[in-house]
Parts: structure tokens; sequence; C-alpha cells
């Protein structure tokens, strides 16, 4: 698709608005967590996060679906899809934290080719496009030159969608690498870090369509080696995700595996 730096930067404009409008609701009381199961928050500044977004989307490119969080939606990916997640780190931002984001990515047969993810505080907007590269706030970015795993520090997301021992045995792995452990509670925030060379891997055993859409197809242009999120079922299912320092591939891999 020619387009996609314009679709890029649409998206990271709506992520901007959308994250500034997230921040105000919470200010003004919308940043309550109810659960929708275990360990699975909801306030009311993602459902209105996700309303906002969707009108820009069908504003600016009428007609075409959207896979939401809260929402659904369509989830075949023959495309263009825009596969959103409104507010990705609920858990922190209903505590007041700073250390959630918006993220919106575009899926093109079934591949995810653009996004952006925007977080508020700090003003941050991760982007890229197929074939144009990954950015910080307009700036080049890359993945970690990283070649030594021993020296290594890597986020592992967790979720009970696997069994709570598999998360076990790969944090062990890592550890018995000689890596240091991290989790931050945003997969998507964690993932364009990897991306941006700020951790050298992110990897989780499951994690769903939305939370990782635009953050592949930015860890990809960053020249991260990724496991193949966007395959198989995952619009609709979700993956196992691991992006990271290219020379770490195969141990990453391998620990994704543990």
């Amino acid at each position: 698709m020619t387009d996609l730096p314009r679709r890029r930067d649409a998206a990271a404009a709506i992520a901007v608005e959308a994250a500034a409008l997230a921040a105000r609701l919470r200010a003004e009381g919308g940043g309550v967590a109810s659960l929708k199961g275990a360990q699975d928050f909801i306030t009311e500044a993602d459902g209105a996060t996700e309303r906002f977004i969707r009108d820009r989307l069908a504003r600016d490119f009428p007609g075409e679906a959207i896979l939401g969080e809260e929402m659904g939606g369509a989830a075949d990916g023959t495309g263009p899809l825009w596969v959103l997640d409104p507010i990705d780190g609920t858990s922190n931002f209903a505590r007041g934290g700073d250390r959630w984001c918006v993220s919106i990515g575009l899926v093109m047969g079934g591949r995810a080719v653009a996004g952006a993810i925007a977080r508020h505080a700090p003003g941050e907007v991760f982007a890229a496009a197929e074939g144009h590269g990954a950015t910080l706030n307009g700036a080049p970015i890359r993945a970690a030159p990283t070649t030594d795993i021993g020296r290594a520090i890597i986020e592992c997301g967790w979720s009970l969608r696997v069994p709570i021992a598999r998360f076990h045995r790969m944090s062990e792995a890592v550890m018995a690498a000689g890596a240091g452990l991290r989790t931050g509670g945003s997969g998507a925030l964690g993932l364009v870090e990897a991306a941006a060379g700020r951790l050298d891997a992110y990897l989780e055993l499951h994690i769903n369509s939305w939370d990782a859409a635009a953050a592949i197809a930015i860890a990809r242009e960053a020249g991260c080696w990724t496991n193949g999120f966007d395959s198989g079922d995952w619009l609709a299912s979700g993956n196992p995700v691991g992006v990271g320092a290219p020379a770490l591939g195969a141990r990453l891999a391998a620990l994704l595996e543990a």
C-alpha cells in the first residue's frame, strides 16, 4: 500500500489526542477500575477513548474495518484493518501511574504493516510504516546492538491465559542465562522500548492482537528480531510474542519455548 506513511501519521495524531483525552478523563474521575476478568481491568476512560479513536478513524478512513479491545469488531485481516487498544496498561493507568499508552495498528493481508503508540507523560510517540523505518518523536530508532545475553535486560510480560508455571519457567530461564529481568505492566510499551533499544528484548507467552499490532510493526522497522507474532489466527486469538536485539534472536526464541 503506497499510502502507509500517511496512515502512520494519521494513527500517530489520533493516538496523541486519545492519550490526552484518557489523561483528562482520569483526572476527572474516569480512571476508577473494575474487573472484566482476573487481573483484567477496565475503566470508563477505556470505553470513551476507544469511541473517540473509532470516530476519528471512521472520519479519516471511511468504511474501513476496526478491531478494538473494548468493542470488538472484524478480525479477518483481509484489510485494511485498524487494530487498537485505547489504554494498554490499564492497571497502571487506574492507579495514577504513567506506564500506559494508546496503541493503533494497521493490518493488511493479515500482517501488521504500520502503527503508532502514544504516551501522554512523558510525551512520546513511537511510529512506523513498513519500508519507512521506525521513529520516536520523529527521530529514528533501532534495536539494541547487544550480542551477549548475559548483559541483556529482558522484560517478560505475563498472562493468566497460560499456566503460571510456564511464566515461571521462562522467567527462570531468562535469569539463568544471566539477563536482567523486568516487568512493567504494559506489553505495548515493553515491545516498543525493545524497538528503541531501551530494553534488549520483550517476551510474553500470550498477548492479544490489539496489544501488539502496532508494536510489532514498529519493532520490525527498528531492525528487531521478531518471532512472527502476526501469523496464524493472531487477530482473533493472539499469540506468543518476542522482539529484541537481532543478535540475540536464537536465544530469545529458545526462551519463549522454555
